[in-house]
């Protein structure tokens, strides 16, 4: 049977050892090591957005949106784009990668429902013309 990679995207997570919190950022996978090498890399490339993530303690807790105060006391800003390039360059790099077997049968269903879906969104929107020419008519 043939194995698939998959890839998780990246976080990114820094620790600040005052407040005990760690902020994190989430990124495509393999973009933090090119942005490491290439700080002039666009940030609109490597993170999916500008949410600074933070949770109490090194890997427990509800995960939030930090705050402009948490921003503040940790980073001494509260602008985005500083924090961001920050937790990037001296953040760990957490992801998992995993392989699953994937037989042919399942890549057979697999295929068979893409191919069905791909009929149905079809048809709906053959559908959805249809009903929109009709309604036309009668304005």
């Amino acid at each position: 049977m043939p194995l698939v990679t998959f890839k998780t995207p990246e976080r990114i997570c820094w620790n600040d050892e005052v407040s005990g919190s760690t902020f994190y950022v989430v990124a495509d996978s393999d973009t933090t090591s090119k942005w490491r090498a290439n700080p002039k890399l666009s940030l609109d490339e490597v993170v999916y957005s500008e949410d600074i993530m933070c949770f109490n303690g090194a890997g427990a807790g509800i995960c939030r949106v930090a705050s402009q105060e948490q921003l503040q006391a940790a980073f001494k800003t509260t602008d985005p784009s500083a924090i961001i390039k920050s937790i990037l360059s001296a953040g760990t790099v957490l992801m998992k990668e995993f392989e699953l077997e994937v037989d042919s049968q399942s890549t057979t269903a697999y295929n068979a429902a893409s191919s069905a879906a791909t009929v149905a969104t079809s048809a709906a929107t053959n559908a959805l013309e249809g009903v929109k020419g009709y309604l036309s008519s009668f304005w």
